[in-house]
């Protein structure tokens, strides 16, 4: 008895019919093929069929190391862990990146690639909730980027290349979900790419302080190395994307905004970007030698070898590496206190002769930033401590003045100041404002008046102000709060932003002024008042919130007070 064709049945049959093929039988209930062919004759009005099993051409891009295939989402052309180097373990770890091999035949790229590996995040917080963190894989082989672009058409649009944050410890170019680049893509008509690359002990052991041979003098700065490594690729390859080699933004936040800061200073990245965006993570001088070596020693010492041992340093296991590295970084932040960056930061990069020789906005190191256009700021309460510790909500006036008296000698006049700069803020919240004020928003001034001294090409400073009304707003303006605004993804990460019409308002404001200034170095849209550049001696500041305004030296006379320290 022959059994009724069903539509699975019919599809395969067109499909294989579609392609000039005799489909097989159709098969029975008894898994019995009946002896009927469909004749190769009736072939033609089923072809439009076989398309939509076809990879469209404009998803297979040639790189210099082979083609990758990518997928289309929301009308833009997705890539995702396509690598840049080539392993970095074994032999090749603490050395400066090496080109990945070539391979044959279309390689995929529809998956994340892996991060470099590193300490675990620990127990799921409200920090993690607004972050909406995302889970991915680790290994030594972590060289990868990420594009996202319109269409690989050679249009040459601005290229916007994402640093992640996490210090130089931790974090990846997807750890955060509002770093997902398809909304920005499409609404600033930009080629997005972000990046993985080496983190703490593997991408910043000072061998070369410690006594090491010649050829590992780099090591404290082959992360960086990375990222430069990273650039080369996208010069090499980007104009395949749609994008424009000539025209590259590099935009990062915390940790992000510091490699940044140091890459503009690295004469092997000269040339590979040409703007630069850096978001809480400002710093005029680089780190030195006596951090850097500092950590290092005590992460040799757990293992029992020295600097000259390399070999067996490559031939550790990469979780006694880890092991080692999270133990020297808890060690070496024992001492750290409230504004202690050296303290805090742990592992980093330093100024060494062969590659980072100069602080960026220096004589020498002018010679790499004087052109690079340059915008920076930070967020009005980055690390709030309500965010990770709901009951500091209480804190009284007092307690606020008592927290203040280890570190300034006068804590009353830095309060005064808060509070007459920033009127109807809690105590808790003025902590805030007052931690921020006396690192991260001064050194947002000091590195953009440094750049202006320079001369060349403008920079801009913006302070982001708006406070989320998720949990109650006890999170207000925290450390990457402008990360969803800055993506256009304000409504999909709405943990965070509330999704509603004030937050898509900021959106448009943060978006399209990163947008524009990928485009032409002026941050300048219809939406915001007339943005000035900053001057040597001069601060104007666009201040990011339901409206934004632009203020100059509002909050000065505060600077000025967190800036008197306690002897």
């Amino acid at each position: 008895m022959r059994k009724t064709e069903t539509p699975f049945d019919a599809t395969r049959r067109n499909v294989l019919t579609a392609a000039g093929l005799a489909a097989p039988a159709i098969i029975g209930l008894s898994g019995c093929a009946t002896a009927e062919r469909v004749p190769a004759a009736n072939t033609q009005p089923e072809q439009s069929n076989l398309a939509e099993f076809a990879t469209p051409s404009d998803l297979i891009v040639d790189t210099d190391k082979g083609k990758v295939r990518g997928y289309l989402s929301g009308g833009i052309r997705t890539f995702k862990g396509i690598p840049y180097g080539a392993d970095t373990s074994g032999r090749n770890r603490f050395r400066p990146p090496a080109a990945p091999a070539p391979w044959a035949g279309v390689r995929d790229a529809f998956a994340y690639g892996a991060t470099c590996p590193q300490s675990p995040p620990g127990p799921s917080d409200r920090m993690g909730f607004l972050l909406n963190h995302q889970a991915g894989h680790t290994s030594e082989d972590c060289l990868n980027l990420n594009v996202w672009t319109p269409s690989t058409d050679g249009g040459k649009r601005p290229v916007m290349v994402w640093v992640h944050g996490g210090n130089y410890s931790t974090g990846s170019s997807y750890a955060i979900a509002s770093q997902d680049g398809e909304s920005l893509a499409r609404r600033g008509d930009v080629v997005i790419v972000s990046v993985n690359h080496r983190l703490n002990i593997l991408g910043h052991l000072d061998l070369g302080a410690l006594g090491a041979g010649a050829e590992f003098s780099s090591s404290v700065n082959v992360g960086l190395l990375d990222l430069v490594r990273a650039l080369e690729w996208v010069r090499d390859n980007i104009g395949q994307f749609g994008g424009d080699a000539s025209n590259v933004t590099l935009f990062g936040q915390s940790g992000g905004g510091l490699k940044i800061t140091h890459l503009s200073g690295m004469p092997s990245a000269k040339g590979l970007f040409h703007k630069a965006v850096v978001q809480s993570g400002s710093q005029v001088e680089v780190f030195a030698e006596d951090m850097t070596a500092g950590i290092s020693s005590i992460a040799l010492h757990e293992f029992g070898l020295d600097a000259g041992d390399v070999e067996s340093l490559q031939a550790l296991p990469i979780g006694a590496l880890q092991a080692a590295s999270q133990a020297a970084t808890t060690e070496w932040r024992r001492t750290g206190g409230f504004g202690n960056i050296w303290r805090t930061v742990g592992w980093a990069p330093r100024i060494e002769s062969g590659t980072l020789p100069f602080h960026p906005y220096s004589e020498g190191g002018g010679a790499v930033s004087r052109d690079i256009a340059l915008m920076a700021g930070s967020t009005l309460h980055e690390f709030n401590l309500a965010l990770f510790n709901p009951a500091m909500e209480a804190m009284t006036r007092e307690e606020l003045k008592t927290s203040l008296a280890s570190i300034y000698s006068d804590p009353e006049a830095v309060i005064v100041a808060a509070e007459q700069t920033y009127p109807d803020q809690k105590p808790v919240a003025l902590y805030s404002i007052i931690s921020a004020a006396s690192f991260n928003r001064r050194n947002a001034i000091e590195q953009c008046q440094a750049k202006a001294a320079l001369g060349g090409a403008p920079a801009f400073l913006y302070q982001f102000s708006w406070e989320t009304p998720v949990l109650d707003g006890t999170p207000r303006a925290y450390h990457c709060a402008e990360l969803p605004f800055v993506f256009a993804n304000a409504v999909r990460e709405n943990q965070a932003t509330g999704g509603g019409a004030d937050a898509r308002l900021v959106e448009t404001q943060l978006c399209d002024a990163w947008t524009a200034f990928a485009h032409s170095g002026d941050p300048q849209h219809e939406a915001l008042p007339a943005w000035t550049a900053v001057g040597q001696m001069t601060a104007p500041t666009m201040v990011f919130n339901s409206e934004a305004v632009l203020e100059n030296g509002r909050d000065q006379r505060l600077i000025e007070v967190v800036g008197q320290r306690a002897t």
